[in-house]
């Protein structure tokens, strides 16, 4: 068993070395067929070459002799003009020997070979990783090579593919590059909104000042490039409106002394029809960083979507029409709409401590229901009660039968509990002077008083005017809450009605003026200095327009993407003609509050 055992052993050494003799005479033929395959190449004779590297790289065992040959075999078809085979096999080579010392030097010549291929993104993907190398030359190399295909034949729009494969190091230099290119294409809007997404995610403070320092020379020329247009009547029944406009939106530019934005006039004639050819016809050669304009709903309806469809923002100062914001993410609304407005003052009324029930009466049409609706879902919301919800048909000159409708759910309490009031009761029993309370009669049961803390009348000017006398003769104590239909410089003047307003509490009409309002004042001094003449509230919502506008461009906003940005951000702006928020549609949610006493109006908001 012994011998045996040690014959065993005897064979399995001579094996090995049979197997080692082997290898290594197999290595001294393949290195010698690698030196013949070197003579080959430095005589110039590629192709006697590249077979001798190929038999090298698949045959060898040895590592190093394997990097050698592959890398040789793909300059031999580098050399030979093969550079789809060339490109993979120094791609393999990469991948098999990433750190092998000629890694960087086949990242540049796999720049190369995509180069001709046409393959630009993968070209500068190689060239970026040959500018990580150590070694001077190769750096050199690389960088002229990157910067040539970055400036002439990488397309703008792999930039960003690009920037998701380099290194983090180049992304600065890559970035650059970028916004040059888009600037040579006239792209200024896109190079610098891709600058600022690009500046938040660069690291090092040097690569976000090289940025930055190209971003500014982007922000300069579009300072000196930018074009305001104002889409408004200069001819028609509207002229005398879109001439207000214009020059509130011209005193804006000019006293924040903002000379290179050009102001572009174009005539809505105020029709739907020509303000929506102007628009497009404006579009289709102009590219405006916003529109002011147009000046009614129906205007605005027409060039609002259209205004979407180039996606540039569009501010109307005095289209009221409820909706007109939501036709595109671009349009924003200056004046709050009525339904706009029931919902405020319906939060306004809801927030006072001492309101808990509410009625409401409104026209049955459907403005009047919308109105309502937004007024009740404020009230609602802060948990308020809704008691009575009437509405009355167009023409309607007698009130009483829906006030007492609106009455009927507190006469029904006071049916359970009548006998429990008091006699005497003003609310129930008709006392005279000096008469015992035991022996004053019982008033009939529609002529019982009752107290609803506030009442919303989102009426037409000519109907408040019959619906405000008949409250209190219907025996209703309340406050009354109006809308923007209310006519307040009417109303006001309005002796018959100044017992009735007293309390009322509203959202006035679109041309109400506050004279107390210190930014009406100070726009009213400037434009009268300006024009010689008192300004409208017309202008003073030009002139917000243009001062949102003008607050946008001071805050980078430089595009139409950048400007709409800007607008839907808008949140308690005081404005001369009174206060702007914009929602998420781009309508305006604030407005003045007014509150008559003793039958004037007075702001209180």
């Amino acid at each position: 068993m012994k011998i045996n055992m040690t014959g065993k052993r005897f064979l399995w050494v001579v094996f090995v070395l049979i197997i080692i003799a082997c290898s290594h005479a197999q290595y001294s033929v393949l290195k010698d067929t690698y030196r013949l395959a070197e003579k080959y190449y430095s005589q110039g004779s590629y192709k006697d070459a590249l077979p001798l590297f190929s038999q090298v790289f698949i045959q060898s065992s040895d590592k190093d002799l394997r990097a050698k040959a592959i890398y040789m075999k793909a300059l031999c078809e580098y050399k030979l003009g093969d550079y789809s085979p060339a490109a993979v096999d120094f791609s393999d080579f990469m991948k098999m020997f990433p750190d092998h010392p000629l890694y960087f030097r086949a990242a540049l010549y796999l720049g190369n070979c995509y180069y001709k291929l046409g393959s630009y993104l993968k070209s500068a993907e190689a060239y970026g990783i040959a500018l990580l190398s150590r070694d001077a030359r190769e750096r050199h190399q690389a960088a002229k090579s990157f910067n040539d295909l970055l400036w002439g034949y990488l397309p703008t729009e792999s930039f960003p593919a690009l920037l998701d494969v380099v290194d983090h190091s180049l992304e600065g230099m890559v970035g650059v590059w970028w916004l040059r290119r888009l600037q040579h294409d006239g792209e200024h809007a896109r190079a610098l909104r891709e600058g600022r997404k690009l500046l938040q995610r660069l690291y090092t403070p040097e690569d976000k000042s090289m940025l930055q320092e190209e971003l500014t020379k982007v922000e300069n020329y579009l300072k000196k490039h930018l074009v305001v247009a104002l889409l408004v009547p200069q001819s028609g029944d509207y002229e005398s409106y879109g001439r207000q406009v214009i020059n509130g939106a011209k005193l804006a530019f000019s006293k924040q002394g903002i000379t290179s934005v050009e102001l572009k006039v174009i005539d809505s004639g105020g029709e739907p029809l020509r303000a929506a050819i102007a628009i497009n016809d404006l579009l289709k050669t102009t590219t405006p960083l916003c529109i002011i304009g147009p000046i009614t709903s129906d205007e605005t309806a027409a060039t609002g979507v259209i205004a979407g469809t180039y996606k540039v923002p569009l501010i109307t100062p005095t289209a009221s029409k409820d909706g007109i914001a939501e036709l595109s993410p671009y349009v924003f609304q200056l004046l709050a709409s009525p339904v706009k407005s029931s919902y405020y003052i319906g939060k306004f009324a809801a927030s006072q401590p001492e309101n808990d029930t509410f009625a409401i009466l409104a026209p049955d049409d459907e403005l009047g229901h919308n109105c309502a609706e937004a007024f009740s879902k404020a009230i609602i919301e802060a948990g308020k009660k809704i008691i009575a919800y009437k509405f009355y048909p167009t023409n309607t000159f007698d009130f009483s039968p829906f006030l007492a409708q609106i009455k009927e759910p507190i006469l029904k309490f006071y049916d359970r509990y009548i006998t429990r009031f008091p006699k005497g009761d003003p609310r129930f029993y008709d006392c005279k002077p000096d008469q015992p309370v035991e022996d004053c009669p019982l008033k009939e049961r529609k002529d019982w008083s009752v107290h609803i803390d506030g009442l919303f009348l989102p009426a037409y000017y000519d109907e408040i005017e019959i619906i405000l006398p008949q409250v209190p003769f219907m025996y209703i104590n309340t406050t009354i809450f109006g809308a923007n239909g209310w006519v307040v410089d009417d109303l006001s003047k309005n002796r018959k009605l100044t017992k009735y307003l007293d309390g009322a509490t509203l959202i006035p009409d679109d041309f109400y003026i506050d004279p107390s309002y210190d930014k009406w004042r100070k726009f009213a001094r400037e434009y009268k200095s300006a024009y010689g003449r008192y300004p409208s509230r017309v202008a003073a919502l030009g002139y917000d327009a243009a001062m949102l506008v003008i607050n946008g461009i001071n805050s980078g906003a430089l595009t139409q993407e950048l400007m709409r940005d800007f607008l839907s951000g808008v949140y308690d702006y005081n404005g001369a003609a009174g206060p702007v928020s914009f929602d998420q549609n781009g309508a305006n949610t604030k407005a003045f509050i007014v509150k008559f006493v003793e039958g004037k109006p007075v702001r209180i908001k």
